[in-house]
């Protein structure tokens, strides 16, 4: 599967770059203030997509701001939800 190197949230443009995380607990992350995404470079088509869901997810109630509403376990606990097909 071809990866993306970038896309858009929200009409702004987001890089995504496919890495080594230097972890074996971190699949992705995300900076906002960047419009940068990080993957695991060796994850699987099914668990790039699924990281992908998860920090777009991120990225997008960074962007809309509501993610200063909320706690960060609420965030995350919608990301994770995102990450259901």
């Amino acid at each position: 599967m071809k990866r993306r190197k970038r896309m858009k949230v929200l009409g702004q443009w987001v890089t995504l770059e496919h890495t080594d995380l230097q972890s074996e607990e971190l699949w992705g992350d995300c900076d906002v203030a960047k419009r940068h995404i990080r993957i695991k470079v060796d994850a699987t088509d099914d668990e790039y997509n699924r990281v992908l869901r998860h920090e777009v997810c991120h990225m997008r109630l960074g962007i809309s701001g509501l993610s200063e509403l909320m706690t960060p376990e609420l965030e995350e606990a919608l990301a994770v939800l995102a990450e259901t097909p």
